[in-house]
């Protein structure tokens, strides 16, 4: 019995499953035109209604040196990595400059910020080479902004480096000096008190008082003993030693002459970098300290404005449509051949 019945139930699924191929068939005509309509559709959304969205690529190659070396020393780059120099092109003072200078009215550093794409190579620290993508909704902005990206970058890196080097000298300098000036200190006392020292110190030696004797062969069967006035030791040490404090004092002061320079020059720069940023950037940096940015960060080849869309893809656009109209189109014939139909035999 039970055989029978699964036998039963099998054949009115079978027949069911056949109505149901018959019933789309029988209504091909209108799933094709819900699959045509949808993919017409969506082929117009995509090519004029979303926005299209353009690529400029720039090629940009980093080797920037561990030690930036400057007339006041070698200053040790406190960034390691190529990887963390990359990262450095979307970082607030860049957003914030290449939107001041492309005119963006309105625009959030987060709104650039997505615009902005930087593929990496498996994040690798001896990468040199990164591609940064920039989009926009024209080739010509898309190259404009892409170039004043860059532009921006350079600069950020330039004066970031020259800041920090300045910042790190005048420190330096300023604490040499500090040390210098404690070492003159003590040099200059210890020269007072030998001058003393030395006024109350004879010079020589009284031979007739002391046990010191010279003997003069003036002939060969004859000896005299002469006693002589003789230098004193303590003198010409005391003597000494106040040459030699002279001398380190001269040359100490030399050296502070030096850092003094060496502090007015920085002194000057920390004056053009303040200037450079309570002016709001607008103006280039005027530094005479040799920067190291340009000749380290370079693009192999200038960017160049995109013959092309990159999103959205018109034929990937038609197709998916094309495909959410066959589906919608079956549904539909299935709704309108069992639902209807059923309410019609109650």
């Amino acid at each position: 019995m039970n055989e029978n019945q699964d036998n039963l139930q099998y054949y009115e699924d079978e027949i069911d499953l056949k109505e149901l191929v018959m019933a789309l068939w029988k209504r091909k005509k209108m799933i094709i035109s819900f699959t045509l309509i949808a993919a017409i559709i969506a082929g117009i959304f995509s090519m004029f209604i979303i926005t299209p969205v353009y690529e400029t690529k720039l090629n940009i190659v980093i080797g920037m040196p561990e030690i930036y070396h400057t007339r006041y020393g070698d200053y040790t780059l406190p960034i390691k990595t190529n990887n963390q120099y990359i990262n450095l092109i979307a970082s607030n003072d860049v957003l914030t400059n290449t939107i001041r200078d492309m005119g963006y009215q309105g625009t959030s550093i987060g709104d650039l910020n997505r615009r902005i794409d930087i593929e990496k190579i498996e994040a690798k620290d001896d990468q040199n080479s990164f591609t940064v993508s920039v989009s926009a909704d024209n080739p010509e902005e898309s190259l404009k902004l892409a170039q004043t990206l860059f532009d921006s970058y350079i600069e950020f890196l330039d004066v970031m480096i020259k800041e920090r080097a300045v910042n790190y000298y005048s420190d330096y300098f300023n604490v040499e000096l500090n040390a210098k000036q404690n070492y003159l200190d003590i040099e200059n006392e210890k020269v007072k008190r030998n001058e003393e020292l030395l006024s109350n110190t004879p010079k020589v030696i009284d031979g007739a008082a002391s046990n010191v004797e010279i003997q003069s062969h003036l002939s060969e069967d004859t000896d005299y003993v002469i006693p002589v006035d003789i230098i004193n030791p303590s003198y010409i040490k005391i003597e000494n030693e106040i040459t030699q404090s002279r001398q380190n004092i001269n040359e100490t002061e030399s050296t502070m002459s030096k850092y003094q320079k060496y502090l007015d020059e920085l002194n000057e720069e920390n004056q053009a970098i303040n200037k450079y940023y309570e002016t709001g950037r607008e103006e280039k940096l005027v530094s005479n300290i040799t920067g190291v940015v340009q000749s380290s960060v370079y693009l192999p080849s200038p960017p160049i404005a995109p013959d092309h869309k990159s999103r959205p893809s018109n034929a990937l656009n038609t197709v998916v449509g094309a495909v959410v109209g066959c589906i919608i189109g079956v549904v539909a014939v299935m709704i309108k051949e069992y639902w209807f139909k059923e309410d019609a035999k109650k």
